[in-house]
């Protein structure tokens, strides 16, 4: 499962999204920062915080996990609106079962 989808369904299984003000839940509020040279896509939503970028790229980094990258900064954007879209709002106990089944091997997520 791609590392970003990961994080927005683990957030909502640990119940940490922040309600905005429209009444949608953020669970990973994405932003494209370099990384050793290359342009790379992480989560702003870290323990049901947004945070800043400095921080955001600190606990990317500091997570281990190899989050996306792309060439370019717009190719990045392209793949953000297209995870987007596949990111579905769910109950704590939904999201923690996708993670399960997904985990299984039973269903293929990107």
């Amino acid at each position: 499962m791609d590392p970003i989808l990961e994080h927005h369904y683990r957030t909502l299984a640990e119940g940490k999204g922040v309600r905005n003000e429209d009444g949608t839940v953020s669970t990973v509020y994405t932003m494209q920062v370099d990384i050793d040279g290359k342009p790379t896509l992480i989560p702003g939503l870290w323990n049901g915080e947004i945070v800043d970028e400095e921080t955001a790229k600190k606990n990317a980094v500091n997570s281990g996990i190899q989050w996306p990258t792309a060439e370019t900064h717009e190719k990045l954007r392209e793949y953000d609106i297209k995870l987007h879209e596949g990111m579905r709002e769910m109950t704590p106990e939904e999201a923690q079962q996708f993670l399960e089944v997904v985990k299984s091997g039973k269903r293929d997520v990107y």
